[in-house]
Order: C-alpha cells, then structure tokens, then sequence
C-alpha cells in the first residue's frame, strides 16, 4: 500500500515537471525559500521569535512539515551562487517573498524573474513586498498604497486557490473592525479577492512554466496569523509548486501535567499540597486516560531541593517527608515514582522534562541564603524559577542552565529509561539574551520542542517560537474547559498544561476534564508532534526523480513504533495529468519504521 502511494505521489511529482514543459525541463525541487530583509533579529540566524509575519510563516512551514530554507536581503544577494545548483538547475520549487520594499539595492533581485520565467519556479508575494520593481513585474501587481478600512473579504468567482471557503473569506475582519491593507492595481493578474474595492488576492501564470500569487495580508499587522488568510497562503503553494505534502492536526490536544517530583509542595505556604500517591495516579490518571485513549506528558524534575541537608535529592528515594506547612501531611515520593512508572508501562503517560530541580540554581547569594529564609519573608519570594532570576531580575548564565539540563537528561535516562524530547519551563523564567538564551542551550543539548519564552520548535536548524500558530492555555481542576472554548486549528495542536496538585486536590478531575473535551479529540504526545516537525522530505537528484522522508531515530523516534499520516495536495493541473481518479486531497499513511522511505518514479509496486 505504501508504495502504491508512493508511486502516486512521484507520478504527480513527474506530471507536474514534464507535462506542458515540453519534457526538456527537469522537476522543480522540493524546497521551498522564504525570502526577508531585515525581520530577523538574531544576526546569527538562528533564533526566530520577535513576532511579525516573519514568525508566523516560519511556524506555519514548521509545524506543516514543510521543507524550507530562509534568505535574509540584510546579509545575503539572491544571486546563482546561491540559488542554483551545480548542475544548472534551481535548488527552490517556490520562493515565498516577504522581504519589505526598502534597501533592497543591489542584492541581485534580477535573478528572480529569471528563475520564475524561465525555470519555472513559483512566486508567492506577500503584501506591501510586492512594491519592488522587479517584483510587481513579475506579479502583475503595482503597489499604490497603505489604507485603511472595515471592508471584508469577498471573492470574485471560482479558482484552485478559493476553492472551499463557502463564505469563511468573511471571518477575516469581525463586523465592526477596522484593520489596514495594501491598496494595489491588478494591471496583468487576476483578482480572485478583492477586500472592498482593493484587490486582496492574485494570481498570474507566465504561459506554462512560472506561476504568481500576491497575497494582501498586511505584514505590520501580521494579518497572515488569520486562519482563513493561512488556508490560502497553504492553497497558493500548492497551486505554484503543483503539489505538496504536509501534515496536519485536525482537534489535536497535547495534555502536560508539571511538578511530579518538585519539593516545593512540601515547603511553600500558597502551594502546599500532598504529592499523589501510586493508588491516586492510577484512579486519578492511568484509568481515565486509558478509557479516553488518551496520553499525558509527565513534566518532571529529579532533583529534590532539601532545605534541610542543603543538598539536591533523589525525590523517589524520598519515602516519608513531613510537611513544613502542615506536619500532619506526610509525603511519599516513592509512591509518587511507582504511579509514574506504571502510567509509562501502561503507554499513556510520556515523561519529559521540567528541567531538574524547579528552583533557581544560586540559593545562596543576597536575598538568600534561601535554606533558612522565613517562608513569610524572604523565602517566599520567587525561588522557584529555574532558568531565569526574578529574585535578582537577572539572566542565569548558559554554563548553568546547561548544566541543570543535562542532570535532567541524565537522571530522566536513570530512572525512567527514557530520553525527553520536550523541556518545560520551571517556574515559568527563562533567559532571552543570545549567550544566555534558553532555548538556544535546550536545543544544542538535543530537545527537539519547548515550552520557555513561548512554545518552540528546537532543531539544529532553527529555534522557532510557534506562537500564535501553536496555541496554549492553562486548566485547573476547579475549572471547566469545553471543546468550544480551544482555538482549534489543522495546523498545530493545542497544548494544554495542568499540575500535580489538581489530581491531588481533586482525584477525579482529570476524568471531568477528558469526559468534558468529548470523544472527537485526538490526543497525540509532544514526542509525536516533534517527529512531524523534524521529518525531512526531500527530492533525491541523484536518483532520477524520487522523493525521500527521512526519519531520524533521536527527534522522530515515535515512528519507530507508530504509524504517520501525512496530507498529499495536487493542483488541478497535475490531477488532469492523473486523470479523473486522481483526489485534489489524499491521506497518505506511512507504517512505523525509522529511517529513509525512498520511492522512484513509475515503479509501481505489483499488488
């Protein structure tokens, strides 16, 4: 089965590069290249999280699985050097343009309609970027200028791109709301939306090699974050590159619970409770997640803070800790462990990191010392926060957090067998700063997603702060949460964070909370949604033309033992190809294995 899909897809792949190409030109590549100016602030290029359209499109193509390279105008030229292979050929199927109108003098945008024109690569422009010469050349789009206007979205009759909306181009402006826009003249493109009299949306074709898109989202107001102006950025790039393959995550939760392991339940006033016990994570957890078929992310920290000894514990070897606050409450971390290591064996919880002890790493300087510090003065400040100091509103140094990371992966691989791909905040601080940046040092030390200075993709590529595509929120177990309240979106799934002390205060609430969210939610794990965001789907050049996705066995382990599913998207021009079986959306599912699945051309697989 798998590769009868396969052969579909490079049949597309095949049709789409020879078909009305007079068969000389060889495929377009499987790359896509975000092109900006100066929107990254990071100049190492490798930290993306200061907000804008630039984040949004780089978490979009993250979280969609999409392969894609950035080029920065502020420190690179768009020249062949870079941008056409050794054999002559482009290295990008469709360049994505969102590099603002200025300074753009000499950084060699010439090459661009030489590359649309003649190799065929797709263009997709967004907004105001358009306002480059060679550019608005391209498109057929002349930029006139800013406006502003309660005007909605309406289309203007059918095409690839609209295909679908039913009416949702109005959900990109609430009734009553003004927003800005690019007022633009269509002299040599269609316009499929228009917002009020100003085109929104067009496409031009360059006879039967390149295609143009502009997209009018506004890049100041970042209006690309609309899900309705993300569904046609997606269907535009289909329609320029032909096809694409990409994930998605229709009503997708990853549930987190934090603090299994932490000692300041046993110290601090306003967060005093009783660690749950091996009986109460079994009724409490195990049962219901398994009723549920759902998964559980156990954020834990191995290092207990003993305020007694002054030293970091082992918290399951903690069997009898009498409660500072009430002395009658005594705790059984030993139990707390055997609750945990049977939701592992029982495959609903997956245990990750919340860095290792919880607390600050320096419990000694003024303020402190902490390890006697009365509990209604000084010691209930902000000690708790392990990656950033509020206590002293100051940055913890890289060498230290570093440190505190790897006693995380070293005492999780210990006790539990695992290695966590996923690392929450501790306390909720983090350090932002390049030398001292948290996800920056999280990623060199091999996790793949975080939850720091927001919710991040970590790879040895980029580090990529998902909001507002990945959206978050808290739960309590004296709250309600319905379907209705979660901002759904087929793009990335939402996170959802409770703690230790629900289950404790409250057995049965997590059983509300998993009856409440219904029975059309699918639960996935933080270990799943890393293996999509760190697939690799390529072209394989050097074996004519094959497609290869590449599971590597650290980021995409989940696949050893589980199944993905993937969304295979042809245009209307590569399903005529096809012919009239051929679906414009098919579900392709991939059986669990690691490693490379590599696929040829025009071998179909018999059976």
């Amino acid at each position: 089965m798998l590769k009868k899909i396969a052969w579909l897809l490079l049949a597309a792949v095949s049709a789409r590069s020879c078909a009305g190409i007079q068969g000389a030109h060889p495929p377009l590549p499987y790359r896509l290249l975000l092109v900006i100016s100066d929107q990254w602030k990071d100049p190492a290029s490798y930290v993306i999280e200061d907000g804008g359209e630039f984040q949004v499109l780089a978490a979009l193509m993250k979280s969609w699985g999409l392969p894609f390279e950035i080029l920065r105008l502020d420190q690179q030229r768009i020249d062949k050097y870079h941008l056409v292979e050794r054999d002559g050929q482009p290295r990008y199927g469709t360049i994505i343009w969102d590099a603002g109108p200025g300074g753009l003098q000499d950084r060699g945008l010439e090459l661009v309609p030489e590359l649309v024109r003649q190799q065929g690569v797709g263009l997709i422009v967004l907004a105001d970027a358009v306002a480059a010469p060679e550019i608005s050349g391209l498109a057929g789009v002349r930029y006139v200028s800013d406006f502003i206007s309660p005007d909605n979205l309406a289309a203007t009759g059918e095409h690839f791109i609209t295909r679908g909306l039913n009416g949702r181009e109005k959900s990109f402006l609430p009734a009553g709301r003004y927003w800005p826009g690019n007022k633009v003249a269509a002299e040599d493109a269609a316009v499929l939306i228009r917002r009020g009299p100003h085109p929104f949306l067009t496409v031009r074709e360059l006879g039967n090699r390149g295609r143009v898109a502009w997209l009018g989202a506004h890049r100041g107001a970042t209006q690309i974050q609309v899900q309705v102006v993300r569904d046609l950025f997606k269907r535009a790039l289909v329609w320029a590159q032909g096809y694409a393959l990409y994930a998605e995550y229709p009503k997708s939760v990853l549930l987190f619970m934090d603090d299994m392991g932490t000692s300041d339940k046993t110290f601090l006033p306003y967060w005093s409770y009783r660690t749950p016990t091996e009986e109460e994570i079994r009724k409490g957890l195990i049962e219901p997640l398994k009723r549920h078929r759902a998964v559980l992310m156990q954020n834990v920290n191995t290092g207990f803070v003993d305020r007694q000894s002054q030293r970091v514990l082992n918290p399951w070897r903690q069997q009898r800790v009498i409660d500072a606050i009430h002395p009658d409450r005594v705790h059984d971390f030993s139990s707390t462990k055997r609750g945990l290591d049977a939701g592992l064996r029982e495959g609903v919880f997956e245990i990750q990191s919340q860095g290792w002890t919880h607390m600050l790493p320096d419990l000694d300087s003024p303020p402190g010392p902490w390890w006697a510090a009365p509990m209604d003065g000084v010691g209930s400040l902000g000690w708790w926060t392990e990656f950033g100091d509020p206590v002293r509103k100051k940055e913890i140094p890289a060498i230290t957090q570093a440190f505190h990371m790897r006693r995380s992966l070293e005492q999780i691989q210990e006790d539990f067998g695992v290695t966590p791909l996923f690392l929450m905040r501790g306390g909720g601080g983090f350090s932002r700063s390049y030398a001292n940046h948290t996800a920056r040092i999280a990623a060199q030390l091999g996790f793949g997603l975080s939850e720091l200075g927001g919710d991040e993709y970590l790879g040895p590529d980029y580090v990529i702060n998902l909001q507002p595509v990945l959206r978050s929120g808290g739960w309590a177990c004296d709250r309600q949460v319905s379907p209705g309240e979660i901002p759904w979106t087929v793009d990335a799934p939402y996170y959802l964070v409770f703690h230790d002390r629900d289950l404790s205060l409250d057995v049965g609430s997590v059983e509300r909370l998993l009856s409440s969210l219904g029975g059309e939610v699918r639960y996935m794990s933080a270990n799943e949604y890393c293996a999509y965001l760190h697939a690799r789907v390529e072209r394989v050049p050097e074996q004519g033309l094959a497609v290869a996705i590449d599971y590597d066995g650290h980021y995409c382990r989940y696949f050893a033992t589980a199944g993905s599913t993937w969304t295979l998207h042809l245009s209307d021009e590569l399903r005529r190809t096809l012919g009239a079986e051929a679906p414009e959306k098919q579900t392709i599912r991939l059986p669990k294995g690691l490693g490379r699945h590599v696929v040829r051309a025009g071998r179909r697989a018999p059976g």
